[in-house]
């Protein structure tokens, strides 16, 4: 027997609509009663204990820790006034979409066929698009790159953009202290800063 919850919604709706022709097992048309009952409960607001106690006391065959669940149940299934759980609902909607293609897939005919693609076709909008990855905000930053040069206890750093401003004679300078006696043409220097 399965759970209510795993219950197509149309089976649901046929016992409220008419309770004496109910396609549910008794079982769980006992269940689906209390659990319109807690909703019931819920709607007018009353503070989560005072409510299992509330329904507790009109179904005094179930235990306390089943009144819970039946209120839980209550607010995911029949939530008219109090919150709504809109990532129930929808699992809810997809595995429903889901064994409908699965039971056509069966069935093997034409018209199944033709079911299953309005199934993925409805598949698809329940589900909705790709969000859009996460733009990373530091990603369109401008990275700056120093060359750290330590003359006479002091540091300095040097951009590499404001390398091209520089005097020649302090690049050579540079060239003489970063590669240590291979001097480079400005030519060369200015190939290797463009690659």
């Amino acid at each position: 027997m399965n759970a209510l919850e795993e219950q197509k919604y149309e089976l649901i709706m046929w016992h409220i609509l008419d309770p004496e022709n109910s396609p549910l097992p008794v079982q769980q048309q006992l269940m689906l009663d209390r659990i319109i009952s807690a909703s019931k409960i819920l709607d007018k607001g009353l503070h989560r204990k005072n409510a299992v106690l509330l329904h507790h006391s009109k179904y005094p065959e179930i235990s306390r820790p089943q009144a819970y669940v039946d209120l839980r149940l209550a607010k995911k299934l029949y939530n008219s006034l109090h919150e709504f759980d809109f990532d129930f609902w929808r699992l809810w909607q997809i595995k429903d979409i889901v064994n409908s293609i699965d039971r056509c897939r069966e069935i093997n005919t034409i018209e199944a066929f033709n079911a299953i693609a309005k199934l993925h076709s409805t598949l698809s909008k329940v589900i909705g698009k790709k969000p859009d990855d996460y733009a990373d905000p530091k990603r369109h930053e401008k990275h700056n790159f120093y060359f750290l040069i330590q003359t006479c206890k002091r540091i300095i750093k040097i951009n590499i953009d404001d390398l091209g401003e520089i005097p020649a004679a302090t690049k050579h300078e540079i060239n003489r202290f970063l590669f240590a006696g291979n001097e480079l043409t400005d030519e060369e220097a200015e190939e290797i800063f463009n690659s």
